[in-house]
């Protein structure tokens, strides 16, 4: 499990709220693996978290692209590849691997999305939020 640190808050209340979701989303699968690691079949649950977080992902990312645009952020083209990558990624992720070994698979599943979602936010993210905040996006 990981737990949300106050060195990646952005101070824009809503794009933090929105993270911290990703978080527990992220987390509901940390929690799953440990239920294989227990022998538990999890791969319907997965399959389940993996399209939960497609759908919020999505969500959040454009959440964002609107505010780029609203507020003509420099780099919001590289940015948006950024998040059109990640969403490739997740859309690509072949399931019947998840089924073939539910550890393996979920743990690396989990270890990528982990690095991604925080080198993201400390890295791409906090490029933006000056000009958010200075706009008083909350």
């Amino acid at each position: 499990m990981i737990s949300w640190e106050t060195q990646y808050e952005l101070g824009i209340k809503s794009i933090d709220d929105q993270h911290k979701e990703l978080v527990n989303i992220i987390n509901k699968m940390a929690a799953l693996l440990i239920e294989a690691k227990q022998g538990v079949d999890i791969y319907d649950e997965v399959a389940t978290v993996i399209n939960d977080l497609k759908k919020y992902t999505i969500y959040h990312f454009k959440y964002e692209e609107n505010l780029f645009d609203q507020y003509s952020y420099e780099y919001k083209d590289t940015h948006k590849a950024e998040h059109d990558k990640l969403v490739n990624d997740i859309e690509e992720l072949d399931l019947s691997s998840f089924d073939e070994d539910q550890i393996k698979h979920t743990n690396d599943l989990l270890k990528f999305l982990i690095t991604w979602l925080f080198k993201h936010i400390s890295g791409s993210d906090f490029l933006y939020r000056d000009l958010l905040k200075g706009n008083n996006v909350q």
